[in-house]
Parts: structure tokens; C-alpha cells; sequence
């Protein structure tokens, strides 16, 4: 049988000769991460301009593309979850109660 079985009676011969073995995989089978972090590919449209700024920066970073972008990403989501926004009020409250600053001779 070269092909793929295709019949009933091919698939229960197929099935009979496989083996089955109880063993560890091979050494050379990549293992998963040890804290089980799994990864998800995503479609990102970039304009081309910026996916090649984007690759260079990771090129001067000596860093993969993904990792750069992913690093960048959970920074932006970390500034943006300690954020803690005030009125453009408040900012000019609390800029107009500071002493100018004279520098000591």
C-alpha cells in the first residue's frame, strides 16, 4: 500500500500494522517550555516602512523580530495597566504650585 488507505478494509489493515511502543520520545524531539507557555502565531498588517524600522531595530538589537515586537508590546501593556491618568486640570493645579527652580551659585 503506497498510497493512503482508502477503503474500509485498507484502514483496518493499516491500523493492525502500526506499532505501538510505550517509550519516552527521542532526545532530538524539542520539549515543551518548562512553565508551559504557549505560544500563539497572530497576522499582523504592518505598512511596509514600518515592518522594515521594526527589523532593523531588532537587527541592531540582536534580536529576533517577534521577540522585539512581543517585548515592546508587553511594555506598552504593563505603562498602560500602572497608568493612572489625571484631568489636564489637576496637571495644571499641581505644575502652578511649584517653586521655580534657581540653580546654587
Amino acid at each position: 500500500m503506497s498510497e493512503y488507505p482508502k477503503t474500509p478494509d485498507e484502514v483496518a489493515a493499516f491500523l493492525n500494522d502500526l506499532t505501538i511502543l510505550d517509550e519516552a520520545p527521542p532526545a532530538d524531539i524539542p520539549l515543551p517550555p518548562a512553565d508551559n507557555e504557549v505560544m500563539v502565531v497572530t497576522s499582523l498588517r504592518l505598512p511596509l516602512e514600518l515592518h522594515e524600522r521594526l527589523k532593523a531595530a531588532a537587527e541592531a538589537r540582536g534580536k529576533p523580530f517577534s521577540t522585539l515586537v512581543r517585548e515592546w508590546i508587553e511594555m506598552e501593556l504593563a505603562n498602560l495597566e500602572n497608568d493612572q491618568p489625571i484631568s489636564r486640570a489637576d496637571a495644571l493645579r499641581a505644575l502652578a504650585t511649584l517653586r521655580p527652580h534657581r540653580g546654587v551659585a
